[in-house]
């Protein structure tokens, strides 16, 4: 088996963590088997979002000691997603260096495992799980959420996209525009074509904190942001968007 890897990536806020859960529980209701990674190395929160726990001895942290992800990934209840984070009760102060080589190691082992890898990226350009991730990846969904914030971290990432070679591989998303800022004002400031848009939900807060993924909901905003998902998910199956 040989991955397709799907790299999410945003500005603090953007609500890409969010859009990584639920795209890769929206790639398990099509029947694929989804490796879900995330990025950050100090806390766990990504299990929380997908209702499930890492325990000590399993999680990223053991992954890129041992170059592998065999045992460390955590079933998310009863679905095909498996999720990679580092231990509900982990000490930040055990984190040694994270190697380039350990990272890739670890990523290629992943790579075998799954139909579909999605890894949630880091704002945070020196993470190497993030970076790496992102320069590996078969396709880079950036994460917009309307601010005056986001214009201004797209602004400042703009090069970075050329230095990296992105832009080929990057569709951008317009998420949860929630009318605290005016849409067409945003739209012409930062100047991009959205190829997705996914709505606004109330309730993504209290879902996030009780483990639920938008995608299982069938409310009438949660319809909405479900049709924005699946455009998604199919572009993503099929290789579009670009």
């Amino acid at each position: 088996m040989n991955a397709k890897v799907i790299a999410v990536w945003g500005a603090n806020g953007s609500g890409k963590t969010t859009t990584a859960v639920n795209l890769a529980f929206s790639l398990s209701q099509r029947n694929f088997t989804v490796g879900l990674i995330s990025s950050n190395i100090y806390y766990g929160e990504m299990q929380m979002l997908c209702g499930c726990n890492v325990p000590d001895d399993r999680g990223i942290y053991h992954a890129l000691m041992g170059g592998e992800t065999k045992n460390m990934l955590v079933q998310a209840g009863k679905t095909s997603v498996f999720v990679l984070s580092v231990p509900d009760k982990f000490d930040a102060m055990q984190l040694t260096t994270v190697s380039a080589k350990s990272v890739k190691d670890m990523l290629d082992d992943a790579n075998m495992r799954f139909d579909y890898l999605v890894i949630d990226g880091n704002t945070d350009l020196n993470n190497p799980i993030s970076s790496i991730g992102m320069t590996e990846a078969d396709k880079l969904l950036v994460v917009h959420r309307p601010s005056v914030k986001d214009c201004l971290w797209h602004d400042s990432m703009r090069n970075v996209f050329d230095l990296l070679n992105l832009s080929y591989k990057t569709a951008h998303i317009l998420n949860a525009h929630d009318k605290s800022c005016d849409l067409s004002a945003y739209k012409s400031s930062i100047g991009l074509k959205f190829e997705f848009e996914i709505g606004y939900v109330d309730n993504a807060n209290v879902y996030a904190n009780t483990g639920q993924a938008i995608v299982f909901h069938d409310l009438k905003q949660e319809r909405e942001y479900i049709s924005g998902m699946k455009a998604l998910t199919s572009s993503v199956i099929l290789g579009g968007g670009q």
